[in-house]
């Protein structure tokens, strides 16, 4: 397969309104696939769906959904079933560090069901869509951080961790039905996030990798039939190397100081670590 395209016609792209999900729309709209964008942010993926449209020829539709409710993900699936759909990238997450206790239960479980359900039951439809059709792709965008149990950011690291066991199974499991994929472990990419979690781009270990370099390292990773793809050589050496633990107490502390700088410029905002439903 030398493009996504031959998938099929249409793909179903959420958390499409920034960062990760934004650079996936737009490397399938160079690519001449239609776009189904989804997210919260009705305006934004409007402007977006325009622009793609009017640059590539490509067409679009704006599916406004909160991915973080029970029915979000049925909403979603009831606006595509009349589209030829090859392919899922299922993008939206969100996350907020700080300590496990201090957070809301009701924020947690509205999380949970964005990081975790939300994509099972895409890949659940989806999967049924495709094998049925015997052809199709899936790109599930979970986390560097799912490798580990990362503390002030519990919640997250373990619900991204769902995401890529998921999708390491149904690699196996799909690939004789002629269904690829593949699962994101995106960690230093530049997105918003970065802003938003008041991080020093200037003191962080690694530069971070632009986000339509780290896009287009994944679709070559689904396009080659790969598990997984952490975006980044340098990052992959970097994982590889570095113990388990060190691991751990780094990306904690980084977090930690994420948590303050929260605290001390938005008490009330919950930053998105992928795009939010």
């Amino acid at each position: 397969m030398n493009t996504v395209s031959e998938y099929g016609p249409w793909a179903v792209v959420t958390g499409a309104s920034s960062g990760i999900g934004r650079a996936v729309a737009e490397h399938l709209a160079a690519e001449g696939v239609h776009l189904v964008l989804a997210a919260r942010s009705t305006g934004r993926l409007e402007e977006l769906g325009r622009r793609l449209t009017r640059e590539h020829g490509v067409r679009h539709r704006v599916v406004t959904v909160d991915l973080s409710r029970t029915d979000g993900a049925a909403t979603l699936l009831q606006t595509v079933g009349d589209l030829d759909v090859g392919l899922l990238v299922s993008n939206a997450g969100a996350g907020r560090p700080g300590r496990f206790l201090d957070q809301e239960l009701d924020d947690l479980r509205a999380r949970l069901t964005l990081n975790t359900t939300t994509h099972l039951e895409l890949a659940h439809a989806f999967g049924h869509r495709f094998a049925a059709r015997g052809r199709g792709a899936m790109l599930l965008v979970s986390a560097l951080g799912a490798l580990h149990g990362l503390p002030h950011m519990a919640h997250e690291s373990a619900s991204k961790a769902y995401v890529l066991h998921l999708g390491e199974a149904l690699h196996h499991e799909l690939a004789p039905a002629g269904v690829a994929v593949t699962v994101m472990l995106p960690g230093n990419v530049d997105t918003p996030i970065i802003d938003a979690l008041g991080l020093d781009r200037g003191r962080l270990p690694l530069r971070p990798l632009p986000v339509e370099t780290a896009v287009r390292q994944a679709f070559e990773a689904l396009r080659r039939r790969r598990t997984t793809v952490i975006p980044d050589r340098r990052l992959r050496a970097a994982t590889r190397l570095t113990p388990r633990a060190l691991s751990i107490r780094m990306n904690g502390r980084m977090l930690e100081q994420a948590a303050r700088n929260l605290d001390a410029r938005r008490p009330a905002t919950e930053p998105h670590t992928g795009d939010g439903g």
